[in-house]
């Protein structure tokens, strides 16, 4: 696997574990986002850097938990749903088409959410580490030869973007931007969003886009 495929392979597990409740590994996890962001989508890691430059000033583990529960969690309202069926569909739907279609990817791919999990398939995070998963199954088939399926996970990754996280994260880093309190959840949604469009356009490149159709087998 080249560098730059281990940097968007780590990034995307990375920006997913930063969307989970925050805990002993989050300042580690921020590190080695940052490292990997450097030279993948330079903005992003300047994003990335102010995440840790927040710690540093003294946003702690107890204003992260509250930002968090208020911003993805509830028990109220939530501020920033981190759904994709509520900025894809209108109305702040939660479990529409676009859910269940996140769903039947990872179904295709051979992937169930675990049970573990309280959220929907199209959670951010869950999403985020499918492409995680993505990436790393193009260039395991790459290093194996075997270049149809190589293809055909590549296409998978522009197919997913372009159907769900290019579509919404603009949308969702905007709401985290304006309700969050701490500089660290507004500075992870604004990495988020600028790796995701450089992402986006890297993935598509010269490749059409696929606006239709079922992904091949």
């Amino acid at each position: 696997m080249s560098s730059d495929q281990v940097a968007r392979a780590a990034v995307y597990k990375l920006l997913a574990e930063c969307y989970y409740s925050p805990g002993e590994e989050t300042g580690e996890h921020v590190k080695q986002l940052s490292r990997h962001l450097k030279t993948l989508c330079p903005p992003a890691a300047e994003a990335v850097d102010r995440m840790e430059a927040a710690g540093q000033a003294g946003e702690g583990f107890e204003e992260l938990t509250i930002d968090h529960a208020r911003l993805f969690v509830g028990p109220f309202a939530l501020l920033a749903p981190p759904y994709g069926s509520v900025y894809l569909e209108g109305e702040r739907r939660l479990m529409g088409d676009s859910t269940l279609a996140a769903g039947d990817c990872y179904n295709e791919a051979g992937l169930e959410v675990s049970a573990d999990f309280s959220g929907t398939p199209d959670h951010i995070a869950v999403e985020l580490e499918f492409m995680h998963f993505l990436v790393i199954k193009e260039f395991d088939a790459l290093t194996h030869g075997n270049l149809g399926r190589a293809q055909n996970f590549g296409q998978k990754q522009r197919a997913f973007l372009e159907r769900h996280l290019a579509a919404w994260v603009p949308d969702f880093s905007r709401s985290v931007e304006e309700q969050a309190q701490t500089r660290f959840y507004q500075s992870l949604a604004m990495a988020t969003r600028l790796f995701i469009e450089s992402d986006f356009s890297r993935c598509h490149g010269d490749v059409p886009v696929l606006l239709s159709g079922s992904l091949p087998a």
